[in-house]
């Protein structure tokens, strides 16, 4: 019920047009600065999206509660207009930079997610790009909104302390941990969108003649600008990143066999032509870290910009601001449904 409560209420309610509030019957009324209705069409519309996305049918009992997340997002949505909060187009430009950097890191690549890949997530999650820059731009005012009229409240939201930090990290200890990683330079033969078997032959023979020219003496950076089909590196000497060895997404990706090759050599090796599931590859190995329990006083690699008591501060922070906000949000909405004209037609939400 949780799940289902923090979809809605972070999905934006479109503004029902005069003619559907004519021939539809009425969920509910809203009006703390102009009367908007919400009709049974409408709400029939949410509930069936928000069963197929969440595969599971919504219990008739638990309608009038997803019908009051729809008015209080309504409620939120007016006050806001009222205040003249807005969106503007770079604030949801770094939400979106946010998102894309932490889908990366979810899926351990070790960068960003492309534009690409966003929307083909958003599109596996039954979401139109057009549909999440709608509930985004919504989102954005809703928070922006809160934390303006509770500002005096967030200042109060405490840093963690260090017992905390400490009881956290001995709770979760297992979590901290660096597996093996390896980083390595590569000249990159795409054959994602070769069909036949004689293209893929040309393309292993055009690789298998770069390695020719770099066992003749040839510069393994040059190469890569001369050869490679990897944009993204081309001009950072070919650089792959790091790899780690528990990034079962990679793997998948890129086939077995080419995953563990760079786990089994030595920093300065330098392979033969090797095949992945993307592709032909020769690989230079830059750097390998080994397999580590991480302690508090730890830096956490690749990048070694934080360490590990810092990172379960900034973690138990965040947590607290949820907390905070969840709680102004809720204490805003009790405010403005007092002052608000509401109606919910009960006998309408069955069907």
């Amino acid at each position: 019920m949780k799940r289902l409560a923090a979809i809605v209420f972070i999905g934006a309610l479109a503004a029902p047009g005069v003619f559907a509030q004519v021939i539809d019957k009425p969920a509910a009324t809203v009006k703390l600065t102009k009367i908007e209705v919400i009709s049974v069409k409408q709400f029939r519309q949410k509930i069936e999206a928000l069963e197929a996305r969440t595969g599971s049918p919504i219990p008739v009992a638990d309608r009038e509660k997803l019908l009051d997340l729809l008015i209080s997002e309504i409620l939120i949505n007016q006050a806001a207009a009222k205040e003249s909060v807005t969106a503007s187009q770079a604030e949801l430009d770094a939400r979106i930079a946010m998102a894309k950097q932490s889908g990366g890191a979810g899926l351990n690549l070790n960068r960003e997610l492309t534009d690409a890949e966003f929307r083909s997530l958003l599109q596996q999650s039954g979401m139109s790009w057009e549909e999440y820059q709608e509930q985004l731009k919504q989102a954005v005012i809703q928070q922006k909104y809160v934390l303006q009229k509770k500002k005096a409240f967030f200042d109060k939201i405490p840093e963690p302390d260090a017992r905390e930090i400490e009881d956290f990290y001995e709770s979760n200890k297992a979590a901290f941990v660096a597996p093996d990683m390896v980083r390595f330079q590569h000249i990159y033969i795409d054959t994602r969108n070769l069909a036949s078997k004689d293209e893929k032959d040309k393309a292993r023979q055009r690789a298998e003649d770069i390695y020719r020219e770099l066992r003749n003496g040839a510069s393994f950076s040059d190469l890569v600008v001369k050869y490679s089909d990897d944009r993204n590196s081309r001009y950072k000497g070919g650089d792959f990143g790091y790899l780690r060895r528990d990034d079962q997404a990679r793997k998948q990706l890129l086939g077995r066999d080419f995953f563990e090759a760079p786990f089994k050599m030595k920093v300065g090796d330098v392979s033969g032509v090797l095949s992945s599931n993307i592709g032909f590859h020769i690989i230079k190995i830059t750097e390998k870290l080994p397999f580590k329990l991480l302690g508090l006083e730890d830096p956490v690699p690749p990048q070694n910009a934080s360490t590990v008591r810092e990172q379960v501060s900034a973690q138990l922070l965040q947590r607290k601001q949820a907390e905070y906000y969840q709680q102004a949000l809720m204490d805003l909405i009790d405010e403005l449904k007092k002052k608000a004209e509401i109606k919910v037609f009960r006998e309408n939400l069955t069907w």
